[in-house]
């Protein structure tokens, strides 16, 4: 019994001290006693009923986060009034990260054929990635006369990736012995579009004399999609979604990827036990693809400021005629062109959970993650509670802890009564309550938000 214990101290003090940039995407509402979905991130740990089904709305998920913008730091002495100068001064010089992702399933079957569990899952996932740098926003706060001269440029990157695909998996679960349990859930992707913007080098510069904005430009854009879109040129490229077909959107037949979760649990007793694995191994290889790189220099940006003599008298901006010029003049009249097939990956994670579980109403859980995006290594950690109340009530609490979203509360409750379970979770409760307000000087409490919910029936219980 001292060797469980000191290993899952170890491991909760590892994942600890390597917390420094994670995502927290919501894993709390897996650790509802009786939540149906228990194997939603690793497939190897026990479903403890005989049957679920889930339609339409049984897993509703939407989160947002972001590294840098605090709300401390949004407002002044006022707490009334933005400060958008403090806020741009607090961001990173250049790695300052939003993202934002939504889950939908439509549809998720499963059945237990002895030691055996199946279930069939369709959803739908969307995520967006947008890194950009200090300057990028501090154009549009401090304009361009903060960035005088060849030697201040305005170093405006920005980077970002929107990936929308659906996603069919057949898990399988099977219970080797009566304390281990391996499963394994491959998946087959449909990319319905994807679009990676990469600004490496683009630079606004301001002349101190004829304040004239001239731009290095240094872009590449790569984009696909099942949607039709006509036209090679600019114009025929916004007119042509007055006309897209919807339909295009269930295309199944383009852009196909391939996927799989791992994992394992070990019980070592009726109080203690282990869960190791794998999520979202795997990348979807994007066809019909098209892309553009621009490198330019020295583009002038301030030609379409004004239309006409009037405009200048009144100082009147005609701020859509201002964006087309200047689009039109960096990105020049052909929109992109065909280019070869390439591949984006899927947000991978490794999962260790260790949990105690004094009786149904006491129940501690820890569990650490290392995410891998693009060959970087972001950990997490996750404290919890949960109990099981009236046979009936859920209820959990957790707290997650990285550099990157910061130390974030999360509450969780679920109804379990016969076959009808309902449940609804959030894994930053501080970011819609005064509590959080009153300690963001030591906390970044807003900066990350989320929320699940759903509405699951299960079929017997499964006693292991």
């Amino acid at each position: 019994m001292k060797k469980i214990y000191r290993f899952l101290i170890i491991a909760v003090l590892i994942c600890s001290s390597l917390v420094t940039k994670a995502q927290n995407d919501g894993i709390g509402f897996t650790l509802l006693p009786q939540m149906p979905y228990s194997n939603y991130y690793n497939p190897g740990i026990a479903v403890p009923y005989r049957g679920i089904v889930g339609v339409a709305f049984s897993n509703v998920n939407v989160a947002a986060y972001n590294s840098s913008i605090k709300y401390k730091n949004m407002f002044g002495d006022d707490k009334t009034v933005i400060d958008a100068v403090n806020l741009v001064n607090n961001l990173n010089e250049y790695d300052n990260v939003f993202n934002t992702s939504l889950t939908l399933d439509f549809a998720n079957a499963g059945f237990r054929v002895n030691r055996f569990f199946i279930n069939i899952d369709w959803r739908m996932r969307m995520n967006t990635n947008l890194n950009y740098s200090r300057d990028f926003l501090g154009f549009f706060v401090f304009g361009n006369g903060y960035y005088m001269g060849q030697d201040n440029p305005c170093d405006f990157k920005l980077g970002m990736d929107v990936t929308l695909f659906s996603e069919l998996a057949l898990g399988v679960q099977w219970r080797l012995t009566d304390r281990l349990t391996i499963g394994a859930r491959p998946k087959l992707l449909f990319g319905l579009a994807n679009v990676t913007i990469d600004n490496g080098k683009t630079k606004i510069y301001t002349d101190p004399n004829t304040y004239n904005m001239t731009a290095d430009v240094d872009l590449t854009v790569k984009a696909a999609t099942v949607l039709q879109v006509e036209g090679d040129n600019l114009d025929d490229f916004f007119k042509s979604f007055d006309s897209v077909a919807v339909n295009r959107l269930f295309d199944l037949s383009e852009n196909i990827g391939y996927g799989i979760d791992l994992g394992a649990s070990y019980s070592f007793n009726n109080h203690f036990g282990l869960a190791a694995g794998i999520y979202d191994l795997g990348f979807i290889r994007w066809t019909e693809a098209k892309s553009k790189t621009i490198e330019k220099t020295n583009v002038t940006l301030n030609d379409g400021l004004f239309d006409d003599l009037d405009g200048i008298k009144t100082m009147e901006l005609d701020y859509q005629a201002m964006v087309e010029d200047i689009a039109k003049e960096v990105w020049g009249e052909v929109f992109m062109e065909k280019t070869k097939d390439y591949n984006t990956y899927l947000k991978t994670r490794l999962m260790l959970q260790g949990y105690f579980e004094l009786c149904p109403m006491l129940r501690a859980t820890a569990v650490g993650q290392l995410y891998f995006v693009k060959n970087k290594v972001y950990p997490a950690v996750t404290l919890a509670y949960s109990g099981v109340f009236l046979n009936h009530i859920n209820l959990m609490l957790n707290c997650t802890m990285s550099k990157y979203t910061g130390t974030a509360v999360g509450v969780g409750f679920g109804l379990h009564a016969g076959p009808f379970n309902i449940y609804a979770v959030t894994d930053n409760i501080l970011c819609v309550s005064k509590f959080g307000s009153n300690i963001l000087e030591v906390s970044s409490a807003y900066r990350t938000a989320n929320i699940r919910a759903g509405i699951v029936w299960t079929i017997g219980k499964y006693n292991q």
